[in-house]
């Protein structure tokens, strides 16, 4: 081969991989700037030290962990709060890193990793924001700005995997962020939904807990 054959060759490919390469970032870049931009926001001072320092909250126990061969992390999943007027998607980070965690709450509430599948026994652990951070760039800033005015007795349900799963309020909390995870570590004995979110409004300093029981579910 000559030379010249060798250029042309060495140019295809490099033509080739460049274009591999733009075509990638075009279709996922978004993603990656995602975590980049949590990346640097989990460093920077305007951080809460409680986030930047530990997890978001310590799931030690209360079942096992999902994977991502259960039916919840397949996808499709939704959440419905009629007394707030709340539907939004559950967003299954794709791994268990803090930036990833944060990113899935740009596309509805968070599926904490350590909860287990509606319907089974254990916590299901949503996460969803309450304020509007300089930094977020989603659609669900304010999702569970309301959920401090969840009352006893209120009905919250969960769709998909071809099932309607319905829970039923029984308490809500507001603690401290070491208080919070002395309670996540503790194992309920039936199926749990617990809704999590930053208290007061503009602030990470305690989280809001709504814990709701399994009451029944549905074919759909």
């Amino acid at each position: 081969m000559t030379s010249k054959r060798i250029r042309e060759l060495n140019l295809f490919l490099i033509a080739f991989f460049a274009v591999s390469l733009f075509a990638y970032l075009f279709m996922n870049g978004g993603a990656y700037w995602r975590e980049l931009r949590y990346s640097l926001f989990l460093r920077s001072p305007f951080a809460n030290a409680d986030i930047r320092e530990g997890n978001i909250i310590d799931v030690r126990s209360g079942g096992a962990p999902f994977s991502t061969s259960s039916p919840i992390t397949s996808g499709g999943f939704q959440l419905a709060i009629p007394r707030i007027e709340i539907t939004a998607p559950i967003a299954v980070p794709k791994d268990e890193t803090k930036q990833g965690i944060l990113a899935s709450l740009e596309e509805g509430v968070g599926l904490y990793p350590g909860s287990v599948d509606p319907g089974t026994p254990g916590r299901v652990i949503l996460l969803g924001h309450s304020s509007k951070a300089s930094w977020y760039r989603g659609e669900y800033a304010y999702v569970f700005a309301l959920l401090p005015k969840l009352e006893v007795f209120d009905k919250i349900y969960v769709t998909g995997g071809g099932k309607k799963y319905i829970y039923q309020v029984f308490a809500k909390q507001i603690l401290t962020p070491q208080a919070t995870n002395e309670f996540f570590a503790t194992t309920p004995p039936d199926s749990e939904l617990n809704l999590v979110t930053c208290y007061p409004i503009g602030s990470a300093s305690k989280r809001t807990i709504i814990q709701a029981k399994l009451i029944s579910e549905e074919k759909i």
